[in-house]
């Protein structure tokens, strides 16, 4: 497969505990699985251990693009987040589909998907512009709702950043948290309870990269 199209080209790796940030290529993957969906799969699988909680510090826990987004084709900006969900029982592995632009905003940012583990020893957010990634302070943000921390983070960081973010219930032990976006969309599986196990407040993207596609005039 060709990763010069449809793909940012990397993969970001947050290690909460350890606050370290390092990126894998995006090629070392797409080749052998589809879409944002399948390489999530196998970073999960690679990563997790057999009868690893779901709320476990390294239980990974992955945001994923797929080829289609940031470009011009139709009905392409889906997210994919996958990991073991809290809201079923048994715990299993899971994923979600959340609407809205942060997906091709992470893309323009550099980045085709996002794996998060560990968890911080105090709440923290992931800021990501054109390929800088850097973990932020976010205790003024703990406990705001949703949309209060969209907009205090659009006012850190620009109007045109792209937010996921958790809520007060997600922080809290609850196993049904969401994660929730700009424009309503919205993730279950109780993935916003593994941000808020992790002190992980929210992702804020913005970028300017443009993603080629072989054939312009055929996908759009």
């Amino acid at each position: 497969m060709n990763t010069r199209y449809g793909w940012a080209g990397k993969i970001l790796k947050v290690d909460l505990s350890e606050r370290k940030i390092t990126a894998v290529e995006t090629a070392d993957y797409a080749e052998r699985f589809i879409g944002g969906m399948g390489i999530g799969e196998k970073l999960y699988w690679d990563k997790a251990r057999a009868g690893m909680p779901a709320d476990d510090p390294q239980s990974p826990l992955l945001f994923m693009t797929g080829p289609l987004a940031a470009t011009p084709a139709p009905s392409a900006p889906r997210l994919v987040i996958c990991g073991k969900s809290p809201a079923l029982y048994p715990e299993i592995f899971n994923s979600a589909s959340l609407a809205g632009s942060f997906t091709a905003e992470l893309k323009r940012a550099g980045y085709d998907g996002i794996m998060v583990t560990g968890r911080a020893s105090q709440p923290l957010y992931l800021t990501i512009s054109n390929e800088a990634a850097e973990l932020k302070d976010a205790a003024h943000l703990w406990g705001c709702t949703n949309s209060t921390t969209r907009q205090l983070l659009r006012e850190m960081w620009g109007e045109k950043t792209r937010c996921l973010t958790i809520g007060p219930g997600a922080e809290s032990a609850s196993r049904i948290g969401t994660i929730a976006t700009d424009g309503g969309g919205n993730g279950s599986r109780g993935f916003g309870s593994l941000m808020g196990s992790k002190q992980l407040k929210a992702i804020a993207v913005s970028g300017s990269k443009k993603i080629a596609v072989a054939d312009p005039d055929k996908i759009s």
